[in-house]
C-alpha cells in the first residue's frame, strides 16, 4: 500500500497486490520441500547420536581452557571458553540437551553482562562447566530431574548477582 498526498486534496491510497513467492522463484528442480525436510531431520537424528562424544570431546577441551585460564587470567582465553560454551549452547536444545542450552545461557550472560567494576569470579565459571560435566554423565538430557534443574536455577541466581 502506497499513499500520494495531493496539496489540493485527500491523500489517495493505492493497494498493490502482493506477486507469490513462486512467480518470482522458479522452480530449478532439486527436492521437494518434504523431502529436504525428511533429510535434515535425518542429520540432525545422526549427529543427536553422536552428541554425548562431542560434548566430551568439548568439555575436555574446555577444562585445558579454564586450566589454561587459571594460570593465566588472559581475556584471550576467556574468549576462546566462551565462545566453545556458546556453541554447546546453541546446539544443546537442538539435540536433546536443553540443560546444556541453559547452563551455558547462564554462562554466557555472566561473561558478557556481568559488571567488569567487578573482578571475574572463576569459580563461577568452573561451576558452569562443572554443571555441563554433570549432564553428560548423568546423561541428564530433555529437561533433567529435580536436581539438576536447581543446580541450572543456583547458577543463573548467582549470575543475576553479579549483573549491573
Amino acid at each position: 500500500m502506497t499513499q500520494d498526498r495531493r496539496k489540493d486534496g485527500p491523500a489517495q491510497v493505492e493497494f498493490i497486490k502482493p506477486t507469490p513467492l513462486a512467480d518470482k522463484v522458479p522452480a530449478m528442480g532439486g527436492p521437494r520441500p518434504s523431502e529436504a525436510l525428511r533429510r535434515a531431520e535425518d542429520v540432525v537424528a545422526k549427529v543427536a547420536g553422536e552428541f554425548d562424544g562431542i560434548l566430551a570431546e568439548e568439555l575436555a577441551d574446555l577444562d585445558k581452557l579454564m586450566d589454561a585460564y587459571r594460570a593465566n587470567p588472559e581475556q584471550a582465553v576467556l574468549d576462546k571458553l566462551f565462545r566453545r560454551v556458546h556453541n554447546l549452547r546453541g546446539q544443546g536444545t537442538t539435540l536433546g540437551y536443553p540443560l546444556i542450552t541453559r547452563i551455558g545461557t547462564s554462562f554466557c550472560k555472566y561473561i558478557i553482562e556481568r559488571d567488569t567494576t567487578k573482578p571475574l569470579k572463576p569459580m563461577l565459571i568452573e561451576q558452569h562447566l562443572k554443571a555441563l560435566h554433570i549432564v553428560l554423565k548423568e546423561k541428564r538430557a530433555q529437561e533433567g530431574d529435580e536436581v539438576s534443574l536447581k543446580v541450572a536455577e543456583a547458577l543463573e541466581t548467582a549470575v543475576r548477582q553479579e549483573l549491573p
